[in-house]
């Protein structure tokens, strides 16, 4: 009888499989070690852009404070510019306006047969004082100055009768007004207020001055 030893075929096979088994464990290994470094690489990659990103990101932010720092210098520029020029305009009308005014107030008066006698200025307000001939004086030299653009609110105080030269009556009157130094842009509506005066004095005024 033939006997067959089939050990050593039997370890062959098992050396061979644990071969097989081995190169698959290592070729596992290798493609999980090539996919780890490159989801790192991808990963850095990632990273670095993100920076440069970060980066440019923070030198906009940079600039963009630069550029507000310089407007809000322009805008404090522009302030202390237009305090100095208003601070200039109110001189001018200190030192110009009250000149301006009474140049403009006496060319408003209508003729000889009236005129001027006291004016004061306080503020806006100019109160005036004055002789006249006639009454339709008066009420033409309040027309003139409604016409100005230096004056507004016209306003008679009085006409009355101050005393008689050579047997012509002169009248005393006064009015005040608001004054604009530096000039309207629109011509004023309000009309004149003529004060009310009592009938007696007027009619009694009113033959004397016309003889």
């Amino acid at each position: 009888m033939i006997k067959i030893n089939l050990l050593p075929v039997k370890e062959d096979k098992l050396i061979t499989e644990a071969k097989g088994f081995i190169a698959v464990c290592l070729i596992s290994i290798v493609i999980v070690i090539i996919l780890i470094v490159s989801n790192s690489s991808l990963l850095s990659k990632q990273e670095e852009e993100s920076r440069e990103r970060i980066a440019e990101a923070d030198a906009e932010i940079a600039k963009l404070k630069s550029i507000m720092g310089e407007i809000q210098n322009l805008k404090d520029k522009k302030a202390k510019l237009q305090e100095k020029m208003d601070m200039i305009i109110k001189l001018q009308e200190q030192n110009i306006g009250p000149v301006r005014v009474l140049d403009e107030l006496s060319l408003k008066i209508p003729s000889n047969k009236i005129w001027a006698d006291k004016i004061t200025i306080k503020g806006n307000k100019l109160d005036l004082e004055g002789k006249t001939l006639e009454n339709q004086e008066v009420a033409n030299f309040m027309k003139q100055l409604e016409n100005s653009l230096f004056f507004s609110n016209i306003n008679l105080k009085k006409v009355t009768k101050d005393k008689v030269v050579q047997g012509v009556t002169v009248l005393s009157y006064g009015l005040n007004t608001t004054v604009h130094f530096a000039g309207r842009q629109e011509q004023p509506q309000q009309p004149a207020k003529p004060a009310e005066q009592p009938a007696t004095e007027n009619a009694a005024a009113q033959p004397s001055a016309n003889q």
